[in-house]
């Protein structure tokens, strides 16, 4: 290397360090970031330097404009490598900056280069916290349906504050998934141990999907027994006569949910959990006859039981594995 750039050794790991993502393609990322927001630093220090002005009057107008430059969108999180950048330049730098930057770049730059084609020859595929963050939200989603199963059980329907405690947070370990999901997905682009494992990964996309469908629906279903079934109201959704078969519903899809195993739910648990809302539905059916009510919010409730096991598990495959 220039002799420029041999006393500064140290900068050669740094840029390898820095270089490194969970991905390929967001390795070669952050390496265009990152180089390219200590090269701006670096242009801000050098014109600032030529500036006649006291030493405490540099730093402070390098500071302000590297700032300013950091919070550029192309440079995403490498911003903050401009002022920092510009600062080293203009003091480490000292008597020589050019040679400084030549150093501190160019090494910066070459163990960026280090870095990504070591991960190019090694790629990372993370299938694993992909699948773990599935399986949480998958879970969570099982828990929320549990809740509502137990609420239900009890003698009166619970209150408006009562409902409100059964509630889960899903938005962020929804959020997670996302992110683990799109890693993962990120992860495959020039990735050669990608073709291995195409079939999980277009397996762990199409189940993200899926939550995100049925995550909704869950919260929609949630939010329609919690205004229907509450005992505040004089005229409820279910009340004595459905609720009992209302809860073996909503109990047997989230043993559903709790028995999927890689690309598909347990069959007779399945098969079980249909049979349990056919149950629900045949005494809707009946109730209808005996009454002038037309048990709109009640139907809903097992419409949205039935979307969210066809969500997991379409009636017709469930009639496959019945059949096999």
């Amino acid at each position: 290397m220039p002799q420029a750039a041999q006393e500064y050794p140290y900068y050669a790991p740094f840029g390898a360090v820095i270089a490194i993502s969970t991905t390929l393609a967001g390795s070669a990322r952050t390496t265009a970031q990152s180089v390219s927001a200590i090269a701006i630093g670096a242009v801000v220090a050098l014109a600032v330097d030529a500036l006649p002005v006291p030493t405490v009057a540099r730093i402070g107008v390098v500071v302000t404009a590297g700032m300013l430059l950091a919070g550029w969108h192309r440079l995403g999180s490498s911003g903050s490598w401009v002022p920092t950048s510009a600062l080293f330049v203009l003091i480490i730098g000292g008597g020589d900056p050019v040679d400084y930057v030549l150093g501190f770049a160019g090494l910066t730059f070459a163990g960026a280069l280090i870095g990504t084609a070591v991960l190019a020859v090694f790629p990372p595929l993370p299938l694993a916290p992909s699948q773990t963050e599935l399986g949480r939200l998958r879970d969570l989603l099982a828990a929320q349906l549990a809740d509502l199963a137990e609420g239900l059980q009890q003698e009166h329907p619970p209150t408006e504050d009562e409902w409100r405690e059964r509630i889960h947070t899903i938005d962020p370990v929804l959020a997670r998934m996302r992110a683990a999901v799109q890693q993962t997905d990120e992860a495959r682009r020039g990735n050669l141990r990608a073709r291995r494992h195409q079939q999980d990964a277009d397996r762990q996309y199409a189940q993200a999907r899926a939550l995100e469908r049925l995550t909704l629906m869950v919260e929609d279903l949630t939010q329609l027994i919690a205004e229907t079934e509450t005992a505040d109201l004089s005229h409820v959704a279910l009340g004595p006569a459905l609720r009992p078969s209302a809860v073996s519903a909503l109990a047997g899809l989230a043993d559903v949910l709790r028995s999927v195993e890689g690309p598909a739910a347990e069959p007779d648990t399945t098969r079980a959990a249909y049979d349990e809302l056919h149950v629900l539905e045949t005494q809707l059916r009946r109730a209808r006859q005996s009454t002038d009510d037309d048990l709109f919010a009640a139907s809903s409730i097992a419409l949205a039981i039935r979307r969210c096991l066809a969500a997991v598990v379409p009636e017709e495959l469930a009639e496959e594995d019945m059949v096999d």
